[in-house]
């Protein structure tokens, strides 16, 4: 399926942009663009084929070899799961559970496979049968309670497959990257200002959820910088919260997957004052 990608350019004058507001995009040549002082940060579609697999997906987490060598990308290929899953919970919380089920089944049908050798390189335990038995019961429609438990053991085991993966910096980098694969989804859902695709809209939602949640777990004086680094990134995760009005889509949004790219933009540029 050909799918709509949007690529973002820092130009040299990037880190001048720390000082202007995320929400002023305007017309610029090749497309929207930051109206600020030196270069812009532009926003650009740009046609495609199905690269690195649904709206980025596995593209950020890369090769199977890479994924056993690099952190940054393991451990969003370990996030881009939890995304998926929290986002299928609170559909099934709510007893959406048609709704639910190919967020709960995904992780183990197309993301698994090209984690499994890395967590082997890296001494990690598998929880592939785990991830089956979280899909069974939700494709049955198991009692929520029971739901919750397979989904705390799957969360168990994907937490122990990152226990002393990466440092901060490494952890800022996988944030930046959840965000930018929420902002791919995003512009493969919601197109004109319609969601035309509501189970895209619905992934970008749940690896915000999750990047947002790795950053409101560091501790802002545990790094030389990081405490303006997060006051910096936290405010672009609350400039694209209206994006998702709710985990159910409605038919029409007023935003757009420029906002989520240019957040991604930003954070990238504030994460490099950590040391």
């Amino acid at each position: 399926m050909d799918k709509r990608k949007l690529t973002v350019w820092l130009g040299l004058g990037g880190y001048l942009l720390a000082s202007v507001s995320p929400l002023a995009v305007t017309a610029a040549p090749g497309g929207p663009a930051i109206d600020g002082p030196g270069d812009w940060i532009v926003i650009a579609d740009s046609s495609g084929g199905d690269e690195g697999g649904e709206g980025g997906e596995g593209g950020e987490g890369g090769a199977e070899a890479t994924l056993a060598t690099d952190d940054t990308a393991y451990l969003t290929q370990l996030d881009l799961i939890q995304g998926h899953l929290a986002v299928g919970i609170a559909l099934y919380r709510r007893g959406a559970m048609d709704a639910a089920m190919p967020h709960m089944m995904h992780p183990g049908e197309e993301l698994y496979d090209a984690l499994a050798p890395a967590l082997a390189a890296r001494g990690r335990a598998g929880f592939k049968a785990d991830l089956k038995r979280l899909a069974g019961l939700v494709r049955r429609g198991a009692a929520l309670a029971e739901v919750e438990s397979a989904l705390a053991q799957v969360r168990a085991a994907i937490d122990a497959a990152e226990a002393g993966t990466g440092d901060v910096p490494t952890r800022l980098k996988e944030v930046v990257r959840l965000v930018r694969t929420a902002a791919e989804e995003y512009a493969v859902g919601v197109q004109d200002g319609r969601v035309v695709n509501g189970h895209e809209y619905q992934d970008a939602l749940g690896f915000v959820r999750v990047a947002r949640r790795i950053v409101d777990a560091m501790a802002p004086d545990s790094r030389p910088g990081l405490g303006a680094a997060l006051t910096k990134i936290k405010a672009q995760f609350e400039a694209i919260a209206p994006a998702w009005p709710s985990v159910v889509p409605p038919e029409t949004v007023t935003t757009d997957a420029a906002m989520i790219f240019v957040a991604a933009a930003y954070m990238e540029i504030a994460a490099l004052g950590v040391k």
